[in-house]
């Protein structure tokens, strides 16, 4: 019952504001991976606030019912309002729902933006809070799925100077010399983050991999030069 509460609040909110003028661009942008309904994620969140505000703090099954049952529907903005509920309610989250249902959802019509999405919401502070979710990190990156080990690279994002370095850069590495761009990007972007904190970790990672792929090199550059200025 509250799970269906959710979901019909969540429908009920967003396709009025449905604009198939903008959903069209908004598809194509992400190369075909849904269609849209055609709403910018300020009016998506502002409305979600309005609609799930009152309705009663769900439970962890909920969450795991609610963003699958989102996940199954058709257009791209009901999957991003699932990663933003579940950002909502990240504290109500255990260390199983990483894998379910997370992992089922990172590889479900998976593109960059709910990949990454999932990652803030979910993966990064779940895990943070449970170190011994470190293995399944691990078990993402052998898995060979581009979207579970851009996932697992970028598990420690957001943590600023509590990042585990040496456990990143040694997940960095396994991946250095790959070409795919999903992999290499989250790589780069990962690197180019440290280098906030910890720019001569980064720079020796840079020298020791001179086969790192050019997109990982530019991202990690990019962040070095940075924290070099005054």
């Amino acid at each position: 019952m509250t799970t269906a509460v959710w979901v019909a609040a969540t429908v009920e909110a967003l396709q009025p504001l449905a604009d198939p003028a903008r959903a069209v661009p908004m598809a194509a942008y992400m190369k075909g991976v849904a269609p849209f309904l055609g709403i910018g994620t300020p009016d998506r969140r502002k409305a979600l606030r309005a609609a799930w505000k009152g309705l009663p703090t769900p439970s962890e099954s909920t969450l795991v019912d609610a963003s699958t049952a989102l996940w199954d529907l058709a257009e791209r903005e009901y999957q991003y309002a699932a990663c933003d509920l579940l950002s909502r309610h990240s504290r109500l989250l255990s260390s199983s729902f990483v894998e379910t249902p997370t992992q089922d959802l990172i590889t479900t019509k998976p593109w960059w933006d709910t990949v990454d999405s999932l990652g803030s919401a979910v993966v990064s502070p779940v895990v943070a809070r449970d170190r011994a979710l470190v293995a399944l990190m691990w078990e993402w990156l052998d898995s060979g799925n581009t979207w579970l080990i851009r996932a697992a690279i970028q598990h420690q994002r957001g943590r600023g100077d509590q990042t585990d370095v040496p456990l990143l850069l040694q997940m960095c590495d396994r991946f250095a010399a790959d070409r795919e761009f999903f992999i290499a990007k989250a790589i780069g972007w990962a690197l180019r983050d440290v280098t906030a904190w910890a720019p001569l970790a980064v720079q020796d990672f840079v020298d020791d991999h001179p086969d790192l792929s050019p997109v990982a090199r530019r991202e990690a550059l990019r962040g070095l030069a940075r924290s070099s200025r005054p």
